[in-house]
């Protein structure tokens, strides 16, 4: 009997998240559109994948299909994740969002993902890699932003950047405040500021902004973000695929939530826009040696995330394959897809002493002869400067000795000194004594006298 890998997503065939691999799997793929409530795995099912896991009508198919743990299950992360999401949506039932993963396998976006997501009790269940989607962006080398002529800015908005009405009110805040803070400036670092923005749910209205285009009339996103100089956006995938492209990118959050993904730049507040944009325009170094090291932990972009997708689902459809056969439970390998780095970060092409550090003369020497010469002359100098050591260290031991000498005819001194005090302090009450003394006479004299005076003459 021929297998058949199911899809449970109606528009799979529409949807990037799925398109760049359907074709390429070693079975045929059928898309589940009958109604969910009455579906049941068939007995030609070699693999189920979605990434619908957080609604009643999936989620009940999800859980009947892992108990019975005969065919295994693959969810697909369709982006980042986002506390207020997880937290504070009041659309989704507590839980839903890989708390736990209701599945074998999910393909994770990059490292820092899988982390998360473990951390939850999934221990075994995260697979790194990447968005297929991405593929022709990260496999060519992005086109540095222009240094000259308008300083072009995007500002967008996540599909759904707000899940109830307070955060709406935060998005649209932090919006009026860029918006202000644009309208104030006409240049930023010296070039006319150009601003490009794409806003979702009628922020765009809210603002009295010119409406935009229709959606046909309109490059696709990541397409728009090439055709710019810098990113300013709400949490969103989006970052991902402005950082891919090189492209200095803001975060905009007035909301105080904690924020999974790590940015260079991240605006809490109005006092912040100014100067954010400032630095957009010319970004410096080490924030943009942080943006790659971030966008290596949230995407995982070396090689091909499709060859890992079909990689990772025909070995999963093997897993499945061979424990149907033996009668036992699914047991796939905690790791399917192989890290050519091991868990470890490979240092970035971006980081550059001289890049980052640029008002250090001795990060900017490049000139290899010269720098061998002057670190011999400083080995040489080394050396020379050995005799001055011992020289130095024999002139230390010699004054400690003196040190140690002075301290014994200090204590001399001192205590001859202390005997003298005593004798002058012993000479001192001797001389009072004999004061006393001759007061007491002095007194005795003086009153014999006056009695020789008032005495009758005979």
């Amino acid at each position: 009997m021929s297998e058949r890998a199911y899809i449970l997503c109606r528009f799979a065939r529409e949807s990037q998240l799925y398109r760049p691999w359907m074709n390429r799997l070693s079975l045929p793929v059928e898309i589940i559109d009958t109604p969910l409530i009455d579906w049941e795995a068939p007995s030609d099912a070699a693999i189920l994948i979605t990434h619908m896991h957080y609604r009643w009508d999936e989620y009940q198919i999800l859980r009947r299909l892992y108990s019975a743990d005969r065919v295994p299950i693959l969810i697909l992360a369709d982006g980042i994740l986002e506390y207020r999401n997880l937290y504070e949506h009041p659309d989704l039932a507590d839980g839903c969002i890989f708390q736990p993963v209701v599945g074998h396998k999910l393909a994770c976006l990059g490292r820092a993902q899988a982390r998360l997501v473990e951390s939850w009790g999934n221990v075994g269940k995260c697979e790194v890699v990447g968005l297929p989607r991405l593929d022709e962006w990260t496999a060519r080398a992005p086109n540095p932003p222009a240094e000259h002529g308008p300083f072009r800015l995007l500002i967008a908005t996540a599909s759904t950047p707000a899940f109830n009405a307070l955060q709406r009110r935060a998005v649209l805040e932090s919006l009026g405040q860029i918006k202000r803070a644009v309208e104030q400036h006409a240049d930023v670092q010296g070039r006319p500021l150009e601003v490009h923005w794409r806003l979702t749910d009628g922020y765009d209205f809210e603002l009295g902004l010119a409406p935009p285009a229709a959606p046909e009339a309109l490059p696709p996103l990541i397409e728009a973000i090439s055709q710019v100089d810098a990113v300013m956006t709400t949490p969103s995938t989006l970052f991902l695929e402005s950082a891919l492209q090189g492209r200095p990118t803001a975060i905009l959050d007035f909301h105080g939530a904690p924020l999974f993904v790590a940015s260079a730049w991240t605006v809490h507040g109005p006092q912040h826009i100014p100067a954010i944009i400032e630095e957009l325009a010319l970004p410096p170094t080490p924030k943009m040696l942080f943006q790659w090291t971030s966008l290596r932990d949230q995407l995982r972009y070396d090689g091909s995330a499709t060859d890992r997708m079909v990689e990772l689902i025909e070995n999963m459809i093997h897993v499945g394959r061979a424990a149907r056969t033996a009668g036992s439970h699914l047991l796939l390998p905690r790791r399917i897809i192989a890290d050519p780095d091991a868990g470890f970060t490979p240092v970035e092409p971006f980081f550059d002493l001289r890049r980052l550090f640029p008002n250090n003369s001795v990060f900017q020497k490049q000139d290899l002869m010269a720098l061998q010469v002057e670190l011999n002359l400083a080995v040489e100098r080394l050396k020379d400067k050995e005799d001055a050591i011992r020289n130095l260290k024999a002139q230390l031991a010699y004054l400690r000795k003196r040190v140690a000498q002075g301290k014994s005819q200090y204590k001399t001194l001192k205590d001859r000194l202390l005997r003298a005090r005593g004798r002058l302090r012993n000479f001192r009450e001797q001389v009072a004594r004999l004061m006393e003394q001759v007061s007491e006479l002095s007194g005795k004299n003086s009153a014999t006298n006056s009695d020789n005076r008032e005495a009758p003459s005979p």
